[in-house]
């Protein structure tokens, strides 16, 4: 991110530059109304009441802080500690993220087995399996699983308990599930 908002810096301060060496209307100047245009679509970086869209795009972050059992197959993982979550989509208590608008988004879910444990888990989407997941055992085994969702608002996506047995999720911010809006 702060290499895009570099190279449009660096963009607009050339831009700036071939703009004041141009005059309007001369046709050495093919490009002045583009460049007018590109200018003006882009919000300045004086303005502070603007906020581009990747400000405004539902992000969330949240990991496990004590290890939690999962001991039926309804069990919902809630990851208890919630770093980022802008736009609110996430909520920690119950381990669920609503989508606070419509998209593609994109999950990740880390999931670690206790000590020589194993752990079945899936990503669901309305109270339907999306994707799935095995940590393996192992001495901490863990799997990641990525999954491109797309979402309507009020949809919502938790990790949850895949087997009837009873199996524990490594907490101590070693398992975690993320997402953000990838594209409308």
């Amino acid at each position: 991110m702060f290499s895009t908002t570099l190279v449009l810096l660096l963009l607009f301060v050339n831009v700036g530059k071939a703009l004041t060496s141009c005059n309007p209307g001369k046709t050495t100047c093919v490009t002045e109304d583009l460049l007018h245009m590109i200018m003006r679509a882009v919000p300045t970086f004086k303005d502070s009441n603007s906020k581009t869209d990747l400000e405004r795009r539902p992000t969330f972050f949240a990991s496990l802080k004590t290890s939690q059992t999962l001991s039926s197959i309804r069990v919902i993982v809630k990851f208890d500690d919630a770093k980022i979550n802008i736009g609110g989509g996430y909520d920690s208590t119950t381990g669920i993220f609503t989508a606070p608008r419509n998209g593609i988004y994109i999950f990740s879910c880390v999931i670690m087995a206790n000590s020589g444990g194993d752990v079945h888990f899936q990503l669901n989407k309305n109270d339907q399996l999306y994707t799935v997941g095995y940590a393996t055992k192992s001495n901490y085994g863990a799997q990641t699983v990525n999954s491109l969702v797309d979402l309507r608002k009020g949809d919502k996506v938790y990790i949850k308990h895949r087997i009837g047995s009873s199996q524990t999720v490594h907490g101590f911010h070693c398992s975690t599930f993320s997402g953000y809006l990838l594209s409308k």
